[in-house]
């Protein structure tokens, strides 16, 4: 009987741990930006991500004469990066954290999507909860990488 529970456990564990691969490859977008409430400039600044893109939008102020702007490239890292976050975890935060651009701090977000819908999470600029800490390099990174899209 013992033996019995021991290999119910066993294969208990190993189905959990499959169905949360899965679960973390059923990720079909992930967006990252950043906004300044008191900018000059473009102040909001969107990445997303998908399958085979990385696309960055900037979007200036109102009643500046600037235009928004979008610039994308090819991304292979898509499967990679959906693989670091625990979704579980994600979904887990709440929707903001701490008070973001206040005293014009600036705010981050990150929003997954999956098949069942998204979940967007607020913070402070530069003090990203630790649930997002595995994959948010990566995020900035390819934020940086497209720059302004001049």
């Amino acid at each position: 009987m013992k033996l019995l529970s021991l290999t119910f456990v066993f294969f208990a564990t190993v189905l959990t741990n499959c169905q949360e691969e899965v679960q973390s490859s059923d990720i079909t977008k992930i967006e990252f930006g950043t906004s300044f409430g008191m900018c000059a400039g473009y102040c909001t600044k969107t990445l997303t991500l998908t399958n085979d893109l990385a696309q960055k939008t900037v979007t200036p102020r109102v009643n500046q004469n600037l235009e928004e702007k979008t610039c994308s490239t090819i991304y292979s890292g898509f499967n990679s990066l959906s693989a670091k976050i625990d979704r579980q975890a994600f979904l887990e935060l709440e929707e903001t954290i701490g008070c973001p651009d206040c005293a014009d701090g600036g705010a981050e977000w990150i929003e997954i999507t999956t098949p069942e819908g998204s979940k967007r999470v607020t913070f402070e600029y530069g003090k990203e909860p630790g649930a997002v800490k595995s994959f948010i390099g990566e995020l900035r990174k390819y934020y940086d990488q497209l720059g302004e899209c001049n």
